[in-house]
């Protein structure tokens, strides 16, 4: 197993910019844990142990991301999109 860490901050917290390529090969299975610095209660640590020591959700997690990777992950039609963004 192999470990890469390197510590940002979030500009988007919808997108991790990191500041060097990953040194692992594409197409190789990764697990991924987030670790955030708490200056408040945002984050109730609880559901994150939770969702951490769930097998079936970390599973759910992982494929989600192997989908959008792949960009293979499901596509909302226009009429999705606009009710989602609220167009």
């Amino acid at each position: 197993m192999y470990a890469y860490k390197e510590i940002l901050t979030l500009e988007n917290p919808q997108q991790l910019n990191l500041s060097n390529p990953l040194p692992f090969l594409k197409g190789k299975k990764v697990e991924v844990l987030i670790i955030v610095e708490d200056d408040s209660d945002e984050i109730n640590t609880d559901e994150t142990d939770y969702i951490l020591q769930n097998k079936g959700l970390m599973q759910q997690i992982a494929l989600s991301t192997q989908t959008r990777q792949q960009h293979a992950g499901y596509q909302p039609t226009p009429k999705e999109l606009n009710a989602i963004l609220g167009i």
